[in-house]
């Protein structure tokens, strides 16, 4: 049986942000899930050209089953934004990860997204708000039994 393929979208800059993207994509390897996860994908090349990034990253979107997009940043990593975008127009799934406590908050005190990119993660997936929950929900968007 071939495993769900999923790409991971996420900020991948800082320290923190790279540490978050390898805990959480090493459970949902242990789930059983093959992930491309970006930070990963250029090996020992520190410094690959705009368009080699565009091209590998865009090529494990669109051969992925579902886009698991992290949209903790504020505004929405414009990246992260970019590849959602390119998911939409593939259609392939996005699970939106949104694991600020702020998400829940009604009134002023609210997170402001982007509506546009939130309705193109609602388009053809959902938002969720932990790695939990996450992986409570994506057998659904498992398409490669």
């Amino acid at each position: 049986m071939v495993s769900m393929r999923i790409y991971w979208a996420n900020a991948l800059f800082s320290v923190a942000d790279r540490t978050f993207n390898e805990t959480a994509v090493e459970r949902l390897k242990a789930s059983g899930y093959s992930v491309f996860l970006p930070q990963e994908a250029f090996g020992d090349d520190t410094n690959p050209s705009n368009e080699k990034i565009f091209r590998i990253d865009t090529g494990g979107i669109q051969s992925s089953d579902a886009v698991v997009a992290c949209i903790d940043q504020f505004p929405i990593d414009s990246g992260v934004a970019c590849e959602i975008g390119v998911a939409y127009g593939s259609n392939i799934p996005v699970i939106g990860l949104y694991t600020d406590f702020r998400a829940k908050r009604e009134g002023p005190g609210r997170m402001y997204k982007n509506q546009y990119v939130m309705g193109a993660i609602e388009a053809f997936g959902e938002i969720v708000f932990s790695v939990d929950q996450l992986l409570e929900v994506l057998p659904k968007y498992d398409k490669s039994d």
